[in-house]
């Protein structure tokens, strides 16, 4: 009896501690903005917030807030890796994480531009042999296709060969030969799934004849002038003069040492991520979604058309974007980077919130922002 008790006594001494480790790590400080300050001292705050918070190892990435098309707060605070020998800086080159689904369904929208795809082609069109075969484009874009399978977990499975590194079609392939007896019917809810992603990208592929790193620098990066943003992967082409901005993520966790998170062998693919960026190129990405030489508004206008399920509900997610009311957004989680996006087109308003550190506490340090910039959002801790 008095074994189990020390046992059941060390059990709760090791739950508090890891608790309280908890607690320390992610607790940061209020944002303490009064509701009368004019926006000028509003980004004042938030800077000058931020960089506590950096300094206290609480965040690493960098901010961008832009009204009516002008830049109001454009900032970097910390080190572009873990060596620490050098400053972010508004050219550091991110990992967008999910928020690269946004930049796939702009390349898919180009293609229905030119009369390449529908919407409303089934996916089987393109990929021989596809075992779902009621699913569109359509319904990849918006999440409710019913592919349950998940490529990663799949992917995890396979026998790996010494340097081998997945691809978009070796993915796609493994999708497509998974046997699920539970998926359900397109439009019977709204799924979240990277594989749908995944799929789109490789009917970019199959469609162009160019990988899907190629296709969206010829056809989205360079015609939009965003010199500094490129899909990037293990399978990538060695060269880019932007190079010395990429910066790299690690993990440093109450004050310990910096370790950097490489990317392995399943980071050859693309389209549900994969796309990296600058706060100085997401300046153009925002005014992009209000004019570019593209697509017309009617065009980008569909992004953010909601799906009516077979249930009577309204899914929220577009294309790329979740959709509400006037607001539109996304974030993004992968090898120790945060990110999110937010868009108010009503009070054309743009937020982005970037990070490389592995950050516990991102999710609070942008709910803080958003409720300073009176930005409401269902967006949960």
């Amino acid at each position: 009896m008095i074994t189990f008790l020390i046992i059941i006594g060390i059990i709760i001494g090791i739950s508090f501690l890891i608790w309280t480790l908890w607690f320390l790590e992610t607790r940061i400080p209020k944002l303490e903005i009064s509701d009368s300050s004019d926006e000028m001292l509003k980004m004042k705050a938030i800077s000058e917030w931020l960089q506590l918070l950096s300094s206290k190892q609480k965040f690493n990435g960098v901010v961008l807030f832009i009204k009516n098309g002008n830049v109001k707060l454009e900032k970097a605070y910390g080190f572009s890796s873990s060596k620490k020998d050098e400053r972010l800086s508004n050219q550091s080159i991110f990992r967008l994480a999910s928020i690269s689904k946004q930049f796939t369904a702009f390349g898919i929208m180009l293609l229905k531009k030119k009369h390449l795809l529908d919407y409303d082609d089934l996916v089987s069109k393109y990929i021989i042999n596809f075992n779902h075969p009621k699913v569109t484009i359509r319904h990849l874009l918006n999440h409710t296709s019913g592919i349950t399978v998940d490529y990663i977990r799949l992917a995890k499975k396979k026998k790996i060969q010494k340097g081998y590194i997945l691809s978009n079609k070796d993915a796609v392939t493994l999708i497509n030969s998974h046997i699920n007896n539970n998926k359900s019917e397109p439009l019977q809810e709204f799924s979240y799934n990277n594989s749908n992603y995944i799929l789109l990208a490789r009917i970019i592929e199959i469609i162009t004849k160019m990988s899907f790193e190629e296709y969206m620098k010829e056809n989205v990066f360079i015609p939009l002038n965003m010199k500094q943003t490129r899909v990037w992967n293990l399978l990538s082409e060695k060269n880019n003069p932007d190079t010395k901005y990429i910066t790299s993520g690690f993990e440093a966790y109450l004050n310990s040492k910096p370790t950097e998170i490489k990317p392995n062998w399943i980071d050859g693919v693309a389209g549900d991520g994969g796309v990296f960026s600058s706060i100085k190129d997401l300046v153009i990405w925002n005014s992009a979604w209000y004019e570019n030489p593209l697509l017309t508004n009617t065009d980008l206008d569909e992004a953010y058309t909601t799906p009516l399920l077979n249930t009577g509900k309204v899914s929220n997610y577009g294309f790329g974007w979740v959709v509400e009311e006037d607001t539109v957004w996304h974030n993004g989680k992968w090898l120790a980077y945060s990110s999110f996006i937010l868009r108010n087109t009503k009070d054309k308003t743009c937020f982005v919130l970037l990070d490389n550190s592995s950050n516990t506490r991102f999710d609070k340090i942008m709910n803080q922002i958003l409720t300073a910039i009176n930005t409401k959002s269902t967006i949960s801790n």
